[in-house]
């Protein structure tokens, strides 16, 4: 493992992240359990909130989970295009699309902010009284963790450091 302190910050961001989606998700799984049973045994104790509570913490874990795929370079791309490269071409290939990816996440970010804003001024509601905001916060956060994670990319690529692409395709 690399010493350097961006690495250290992503590595325990990763392990952050992996533990909180997966504690929405089983959240999401005792929720809808619990309004399961209320709908057939106690339609009384059945909460209105809890498939908006599930679809925030759904969209949460999902646009998380995506940050961890960034960290580990996984996302789809056309391997047989990219292992025809060599190092070199590899090497700017890899460049290319972390700097891509460095302007979408910059993009979503800002636009993100840009409603997360709008939804506080306007104190806009789900149907149950939740606050949309929170829904749309999501998009901004994971695209902010996912900048830190293109940058430690981006410095290993550059550093000569083993990049996670270079480590999914050694073909050479």
């Amino acid at each position: 493992m690399d010493g350097h302190p961006l690495t250290k910050l992503t590595d325990k961001l990763d392990r952050l992240i992996g533990w909180l989606a997966a504690a929405a998700l089983g959240l999401c799984l005792a929720l809808l359990a619990f309004s399961v049973f209320a709908r057939y045994v106690v339609p009384s104790l059945q909460p209105i909130w809890v498939f908006e509570v599930c679809i925030i913490l759904l969209v949460w874990a999902i646009l998380l989970g995506v940050v961890r795929v960034e960290k580990r370079g996984e996302h789809i791309r056309v391997d047989f295009l990219f292992n025809l490269f060599g190092r070199r071409g590899r090497f700017l290939a890899e460049l290319l699309s972390l700097v891509f990816a460095f302007a979408v996440a910059i993009l979503f970010i800002y636009s993100g902010w840009i409603v997360v804003a709008e939804a506080m001024q306007w104190e806009e509601m789900t149907e149950a009284g939740l606050p949309l905001w929170i829904l749309y916060a999501a998009l901004s956060v994971s695209f902010a963790i996912h900048l830190l994670f293109i940058l430690e990319r981006m410095r290993l690529l550059l550093t000569g450091g083993e990049s996670a692409l270079m480590r999914n395709s050694q073909s050479d």
